[in-house]
């Protein structure tokens, strides 16, 4: 087992670039790619993306001139870019291992939400992402010499040893620009959540050095990161944010974030952390005093979701409101708040991220992310009826991000989405294409759009890179666009008034984002609250209704409703772009061509000596482990041979993930040793084991279905025996599996467990498909399991797991507390993600081995009511842990194991457990790591008073 630990440790780090193909695949197989290399980067792009390919790599080619002279440092070799449009979201990744590797979706932004402050989203993502790669590879001193030993090994990065705040506060600071108006870190969306956490009480440093799941979540590091960083410049010098990253990059101690700034500034991070608060009491005290003199104009809030609700309103003609719920402890759902009710009623759950529109006959439509070919996330059009919240998809793989009905509710028109462009398209009332009314140039965004009263224009927020976010409407007959604003500032989410006279949005023209109505025939602004957070997404359903909005506060967005809403000022801002642009970056000489090739990525580029040397054997040898950029091939390699008893031992695992399906292969030897009791070696054992598994991953946003077949051969002997010491016969087990597995269950973000759905699990066995196993027969298993909140985060589970054999399989055995949790997904690796050869279950307040609870059928069935304890989300400086939270469960359960022809006689126990969800180390490997105690007591033949703490989930 000491060798095991080292091997899985490097493979839980070479597992976080593939976080995104959770779903199966990394990419669809049905693309081609090539490879376009410059001095700096190699760009690698599928079919269609020649064009965005060349602009990417002119825009790092010259992101690479202004980032090395900052910090100091050339990698050692060329950055490899993977451009891929298998998202319908603008999103990037970055990634120091085994390479230096960036992946950038070129979907552009086309929400509120921070990344529209750009002028180019391209050049944004790339600055962004190519930041984190200078800052986790630069290294100096002992981790640079160590390098030139050992290679990419991860301790080797001491830039990657850090707060998840402090990394991407870095990027999210160097990708902005105030003289440009670019990035989040000048934006008034963040400005507007940074303003708020201000207002609400900062939260501390132990809480931010770690992943939060309360609000604002995964905003968290982005925000107090970049905020952070521009108070070190403003406090300190702007040359004080580099030598931060200067001085911790020849960091020999792992995590030691306390001693670098009070190397670089003189203070440590708990004295920075109150000078930051005070930084911003003076940035934010007299903007929220100046609103509060002026008088605060908001609507009433009406409901209490909080977190990421509200994407999306819609007012109905009686009085009351559609909208999207997103309260990170259920799933998103539509809902429908009647006038004068004080609770909303559930239409039908939906996707995260969802847009929607409503006709009064035509019903919703509503624009939802979904996976297509378990490897890309493409919006696709969906109907749903109001009053009975059935759902009908209508397309598939449509790219379709916005739609809008027509007011006859005959047709609609969508915002098509593909390779970087947008265009419009009309479609029937089922989603059928009929034409494309226009399509833009590459990066021209457009968002929001609505139909007019009259049938005549669409009106929406368009970005073009030289004008940057304005209002435009286009016309349906001479199918041409008109400019309605062209101020420097964002105008967003514009919905025609109810009689298509004038134009409701939202815009952050004094620097806050407000309600704002533009009126169509004399053009003039007028500005409709005066909020001190945020205003979003006015709708109306008549001129002198209320006007329905998203607002926001420290618990997140909500709906609110503004009766007889007045003009307060006339709004102006001064004319020009939202964001400067740069001129086009030139191509850059001397590049080359290539189809892709995944060998270059999979040399070693790290290794670490395996050595075990102890009684009676030496091993020696070395571990390495690689990936190409696009993850076709995974391997880790451990390879030693024992100079005593000349005889190879190690590991390896290898995925191969280029087509549907996944294959995988495992193996393994290893020498288990028994000593005497003068610790002088008496016997030692070969293990080996060898396993070949083929997964088919059928996956969608709501469910999980994959297909498993598998070949196990497992051995053990006898290698080496002492004097006197009697032989052990030999264990041979060859084996032959197939499995099914469904999970449609559900982990939000504040939840204590999985709160919803379905896991079920179907496993046939058979030990005499391949002759020479020591075990006989087939066997066949069922574990069921299911989750259903009830409400404040409490959670019934149920388990109900059965097992029969013939013949002489391997038996099964009840006890103990250890339970085979989980659900194995394609790039687990084949031995430890495996569903076959589980033999073992837990049924606590009974020992492991007992002969009662061993055989070759089985039945076991367990409830359990989890509930919340506490949400701590604190931690302690060094050694970096934190406590997320704490929650506990009472449980009952009961099972038997049995061969044939014996009788049943089923025992039962029934205990309680806490769980403590630690999260170590920034959270770098785990997002938590679940500790439970417990106390359980079996009631049978057998049972005791079981008191256990281990690692790791219940079932």
């Amino acid at each position: 087992m000491f060798k095991q630990l080292p091997l899985i440790f490097i493979a839980l780090l070479l597992s976080a670039p593939f976080a995104i193909s959770e779903a199966g695949l990394s990419y669809d197989p049905r693309l081609n790619w090539k490879s376009l290399k410059s001095q700096h980067f190699t760009v690698h792009y599928h079919d269609g993306e020649q064009r965005l390919a060349e602009n990417a790599i002119a825009i790092a080619e010259r992101v690479h001139e202004r980032l090395a002279p900052l910090f100091q440092w050339n990698p050692l070799e060329p950055t490899e870019i993977v451009l891929s449009d298998k998202l319908d979201l603008f999103n990037g990744s970055a990634t120091m291992l085994p390479a230096n590797r960036i992946v950038l979706y070129v979907s552009t932004p086309d929400a509120v939400s921070g990344l529209e402050d750009h002028a180019s989203a391209m050049e944004t993502l790339i600055l962004h992402e190519y930041t984190h790669i200078m800052q986790l590879d630069k290294a100096r001193g002992l981790p640079k010499n160590g390098r030139e030993i050992f290679g990419r090994f991860p301790l080797l990065f001491p830039g990657a040893l850090q707060p998840a705040w402090f990394i991407e506060g870095l990027a999210t600071y160097e990708e902005t620009d105030s003289d440009r108006s670019i990035g989040r870190g000048q934006s008034s969306y963040f400005d507007m959540l940074m303003r708020t956490e201000y207002s609400c009480g900062l939260k501390p440093l132990r809480q931010i050095n770690q992943p939060i799941a309360t609000w604002p979540a995964g905003h968290a590091p982005y925000l107090y990161g970049a905020n952070f960083q521009q108070f070190i410049a403003q406090r300190y010098g702007k040359d004080k944010v580099m030598a931060l990253v200067d001085n911790y990059s020849e960091k020999t101690l792992p995590f030691s974030i306390n001693t670098n700034t009070k190397q670089v500034v003189g203070s440590d991070l708990d004295g920075l952390w109150f000078e930051f608060n005070d930084y911003l009491r003076d940035r934010y005290q007299s903007p929220l005093t100046q609103i509060q003199e002026q008088g605060a104009v908001t609507g009433e809030r009406i409901t209490h979701h909080g977190y990421n609700s509200g994407g999306a309103v819609q007012a109905l003609a009686d009085g009351g409101v559609i909208y999207l719920r997103s309260d990170g402890a259920s799933n998103p759902a539509l809902m429908r708040l009647r006038p004068n009710a004080t609770v909303p009623e559930l239409i039908v759950d939906v996707h995260p991220a969802a847009r929607f529109d409503y006709h009064p006959q035509a019903g919703i439509i509503i624009t939802m992310p979904e996976l297509h070919r378990n490897a890309s996330l493409y919006y696709d059009l969906y109907h749903i009826d109001i009053n009975s919240g059935k759902q009908r998809r209508l397309t598939s793989a449509g790219r379709y991000r916005y739609a809008t009905w027509s007011p006859d509710g005959q047709q609609m028109i969508a915002v098509h989405n593909g390779l970087s462009e947008n265009a419009l398209q009309l479609l029937d009332a089922n989603g059928n294409f009929i034409e494309e009314l226009w399509r833009g140039e590459s990066g021209v965004t457009l968002t929001s759009p609505d139909w007019s009263p009259d049938g005549a224009s669409l009106v929406l927020s368009v970005w073009r890179s030289d004008t940057g976010w304005n209002l435009e409407q286009f016309d349906l007959q001479q199918r041409r666009f008109k400019q309605l604003t062209q101020q420097n500032v964002i105008e967003a989410q514009p919905q025609f008034t109810p009689d298509g006279r004038a134009v409701l949005f939202s815009a952050d023209y004094d620097g806050i984002y407000n309600l704002q109505r533009l009126d169509l025939e004399s053009g003039a602004i007028t500005t409709l609250t005066r909020v001190s957070g945020g205003a979003f997404t006015p709708t109306q359903a008549s001129s002198d209704g209320p006007i329905y909005y998203t607002g926001y506060d420290c618990n997140g967005f909500d709906i609110y409703r503004l009766d007889r809403p007045q003009p307060l000022a006339i709004a102006s801002a001064p004319a020009g772009a939202s964001g400067i642009p740069l001129p086009a970056a030139p191509l850059p000489q001397g590049l080359t061509q290539s189809d892709y090739s995944p060998y270059d990525g999979l040399r070693p580029r790290w290794w670490l000596p395996h050595l075990a040397i102890e009684s009676g054997r030496a091993e020696l040898g070395a571990m390495t482990a690689a990936t190409d950029a696009l993850n076709r091939h995974i391997y880790v390699v451990d390879a030693a041979y024992d100079v005593r008893k000349d005889m190879f031992v190690g590991s390896f695992d290898y995925i191969y993930d280029r087509y549907h399906p996944v294959f995988k292969l495992h193996g393994e030897r290893l020498n288990l040793s028994t000593l005497d009791n003068n610790n002088n070696l008496q016997r030692l054992r070969q293990s080996s084991l060898y396993m070949g598994e083929v997964v088919l991953p059928f996956y969608s946003y709501n469910r999980r279905i994959s297909l498993h077949a598998a070949a196990i051969n497992e051995r053990e002997s006898d290698a080496w025996l002492g004097t006197g010491v009697v032989p052990q016969s030999e264990l041979h087990d060859n084996l032959v599996g197939l499995a099914a597995i469904y999970d449609s269950t559900r982990n939000y973000p504040l939840s204590i467990s999985r709160a919803n759905g379905f896991h079920v699990q179907l496993v046939a066995e058979d030990s005499d498909a391949i002759s020479g196993s020591d075990y006989s027969g087939a066997l066949y298993t069922f574990d069921g399991r299911a989750f259903a909140g009830l409400g404040k985060q409490h959670v019934l589970a149920l388990r109900l797991a059965a097992g029969y054999g013939d013949e002489s399989p391997r038996p099964f055995r009840l006890g103990g507390s250890r339970s085979d949790a989980g659900t194995p997904f394609p790039l687990d690796f084949a031995y430890t993600g495996s569903p076959f050869n589980k033999r073992s279950y837990a049924l606590r307040g009974y020992p492991t081995g007992l002969a009662a609870l061993t055989g070759t059928r089985m039945a076991l069935a367990t409830m359990e009511w989890r509930f919340p304890i506490a949400r701590i989300e604190r931690g302690i400086m060094s050694p970096p842990i934190a406590l997320n939270q704490i929650h506990g469960s009472l449980f009952v359960e009961g099972g038997d194991a049995w061969r044939a022809g014996q009788r049943r006689d089923y025992a039962s126990s029934a205990g309680v457990e806490i769980t403590v969800e630690a999260i170590p180390f920034y959270g770098l490997l785990f997002s938590s790591l679940d500790i439970r105690a417990g106390y359980a007591h079996g009631f049978d033949v057998g049972g005791e008073n079981q008191i256990y703490v281990q690692l790791g989930t219940g079932f």
